[in-house]
C-alpha cells in the first residue's frame, strides 16, 4: 500500500551524526570485548565462518568490527513486502514511506457486549477483517495473542491461517509457541497463501522477526526461525527486547548501546547464513517501571530510543520498523496521547513500518474500536508528514490578486474545487460541528468507533480466493488432527 510521505519524514533526529559514530564504537567494544552468548551450535558455526572468535567450546562469540561492516555492506537498503495478487497492497520498506500496521493482545474487549474476554478463533477472524478493511492499516499482526477455544500447540497454525484467509494484506511473525511443527508449519501456510513455494520466494508478503535474548544471548529458537525465514526467501527484522533498567541500562544512551550491540549481531548471524538477505533494524526496547516491575511502551523513552535506533538504521544505511502499543487499560485520553505522540515521532524518524494500531496495555488487549479510531490518527499523521508543498499552483498568487481585497470569496473559484480535498484532510470521526449543534445533540467518539467497526464486520468479506481458503482449511484440519487427533 502506498505509505504516507512527505518532506518531513526522516527529520527528527534525537543523536546527531557524530553521536552514531560514539554509540557504533561503543557497540563494536561490547561485541569484540564482551561477545554474545550462543546457545546454538548451528549459530556458533554460522559466526565461525565469517571470522568471529569462537570461546568456551562455542559458547561465546566474539565479532570483529570488520566482520560488522563487511556483514552490512551486504544488507539491501530497501526491499519490498507484497500483497498478495493486489500490487497496490505492496509496502515499500526503507524508501522514505511510512505504514502503519495492527498489532495483538491478550485479552480482547468485546465492543458490542463491553466484556474484557479471552480471545477466540472468531476474534482471530475478525480482526483480521477489520485490519483488512480500513485503509490506513497497511499490514497485519496477529489480530490476538492466543485462541483460548483452541489448542495451544495449533495457536500459531490457526492464527496464521485466519489471518491469510482473511486479508491479501502484508504481514508479519513472531515466534509463538516452539511446538515441533511450527515453523514449517507456518512457512507452508504462507506459501500456499502466495500461490507456492516460487511466488513466496520471488514475492514475500511478510516480514519475520528474529530476536536476541537480552542481554547478549543469541537463542536457539530464534536460530531455527531465522534459517525457516532465510530458506523461504522471508525478509526479517533483527533486534533486541531489551528492557531498559532490568535486561539492559537505566540510560537512554546505554540502552542504544546495548540494542546496537544485539542487533549488530543477527545482522552478522544472517548475512553470514545468506549474504544479501533483506533485513531491517526494529524497536522493542521498553523500559522497566521501577514502581511496578512491569515493562512500560507508553513513556517517552520507550519512544526516544526507537527514534534513535532509527537514526543508527540510517547511518548504517539499513531500513528500520517498530513495535508501538501503549501502557494505558482503556480506550482513554492516555491512550490517544500515547498512540498519537509515539506513532508521529516514529514517522518523523522515518520508521518505515509501526505495529501499533489497535493494541494497548503492553499487548494486553485489543478492541476493534481503537483500532477505528487509530486508523484516523495515522491518517492525521499522514497528513502532517507532507509539510506544505510549495510550487507555482499553490501558491495560487493569480487566485490571490483576482479575489481579493473584501468582499472577495475563494468558495466559488475552480483553484478551491480543484485542491481543497488534496490539501485539506477530510475527517471521518473528528468533532467539527458548530458548538450549538452539537450541543443540541451529537454521537460520542467512541460511540462512532463502534458503529464503524460494526458496520465493517457486517459488511466486509474477505478478499482472498476461495480456493486459497479452502487450502487453507485443508492444511489446517490436517495440523490438527496430527498434533491433537
Amino acid at each position: 500500500m502506498k505509505g504516507f510521505t512527505g518532506k518531513l519524514v526522516g527529520s527528527l533526529y534525537p543523536i546527531t551524526s557524530e553521536e552514531c559514530k560514539q554509540i557504533h564504537k561503543a557497540a563494536v567494544r561490547v561485541l569484540e570485548e564482551g561477545g554474545m552468548r550462543c546457545d546454538d551450535e548451528r549459530a556458533a558455526k554460522m559466526f565461525e565462518k565469517v571470522g568471529c572468535r569462537i570461546e568456551q567450546d562455542g559458547k561465546l562469540i566474539k565479532i570483529p568490527e570488520k566482520v560488522i561492516m563487511d556483514a552490512l555492506a551486504k544488507c539491501p537498503s530497501s526491499f519490498t513486502v507484497y500483497g498478495r495478487n493486489d500490487s497496490s497492497l505492496d509496502c515499500s520498506i526503507g524508501t522514505g514511506e511510512v505504514h502503519f500496521a495492527s498489532v495483538t493482545g491478550r485479552y480482547i474487549e468485546d465492543f458490542r457486549t463491553g466484556e474484557r474476554r479471552k480471545a477466540t478463533r472468531q476474534d482471530a477472524i475478525e480482526g483480521s477483517l477489520m485490519a483488512d478493511a480500513l485503509e490506513n492499516v497497511h499490514g497485519l499482526y496477529k489480530s490476538v495473542m492466543w485462541l483460548y477455544d483452541e489448542p495451544k500447540i495449533c495457536n500459531s497454525q490457526i492464527l496464521v491461517g485466519e489471518q491469510m484467509k482473511n486479508s491479501n494484506k502484508t504481514s508479519t511473525w513472531v515466534y509463538n509457541t516452539g511446538a515441533e511443527h511450527e515453523i514449517p508449519d507456518l512457512i507452508k501456510l504462507w506459501q500456499i497463501a502466495a500461490g507456492g513455494a516460487d511466488v513466496l520466494k520471488e514475492k514475500p508478503h511478510l516480514i519475520g522477526h528474529v530476536i536476541v535474548n537480552p542481554p547478549r544471548v543469541i537463542d536457539v529458537n530464534y536460530t531455527s526461525w531465522l534459517i525457516g525465514f532465510c530458506d523461504a526467501g522471508i525478509p526479517v527484522t533483527v533486534y533486541s527486547a531489551l528492557m531498559g533498567g532490568a535486561t539492559g541500562p537505566a540510560t537512554l544512551a546505554g540502552m542504544l548501546v546495548q540494542v546496537i550491540a544485539e542487533t549488530l549481531a543477527l545482522v552478522v548471524q544472517t548475512q553470514s547464513y545468506k549474504p544479501g538477505h533483506p533485513l531491517c533494524f526494529c524497536s522493542f526496547n521498553p523500559s522497566m517501571d521501577m514502581r511496578t516491575g512491569l515493562w512500560s511502551f507508553g513513556n517517552p523513552e520507550y519512544g526516544t530510543v526507537g527514534t534513535g535506533l532509527a537514526a543508527m538504521a540510517k547511518h548504517y544505511d539499513v531500513p528500520c520498523v517498530g513495535f508501538g502499543i501503549c501502557d494505558s487499560c482503556e480506550t482513554d485520553q492516555q491512550t490517544a496521547y500515547e498512540k498519537a505522540l509515539k506513532m508521529y515521532n516514529y514517522a518523523l524518524a522515518g520508521i518505515s513500518y509501526a505495529w501499533d494500531i489497535g493494541g494497548m496495555a503492553g499487548f494486553n488487549f485489543v478492541t476493534w474500536p481503537e483500532m477505528v479510531l487509530e486508523n484516523e490518527i495515522a491518517s492525521f499523521i499522514g497528513q502532517y508528514l507532507k509539510g506544505i508543498i510549495v510550487d507555482e499552483e499553490r501558491m495560487a498568487v493569480d487566485e490571490i490578486l483576482n479575489v481579493g481585497p473584501l468582499p472577495g470569496s475563494y468558495l466559488s473559484e475552480t483553484h478551491t474545487r480543484e485542491w481543497y480535498r488534496k490539501e485539506f484532510l477530510i475527517t471521518e470521526l473528528s468533532n467539527r460541528e458548530f458548538f450549538e449543534s452539537w450541543e443540541r445533540g451529537h454521537t460520542d467518539l467512541q460511540e462512532k468507533a463502534k458503529q464503524k467497526a460494526a458496520k465493517i464486520l457486517e459488511t466486509h468479506q474477505s478478499p482472498v480466493a476461495l480456493e486459497i481458503r479452502k487450502e487453507i482449511d485443508d492444511y489446517l484440519d490436517f495440523v490438527v488432527k496430527r498434533d491433537v487427533g
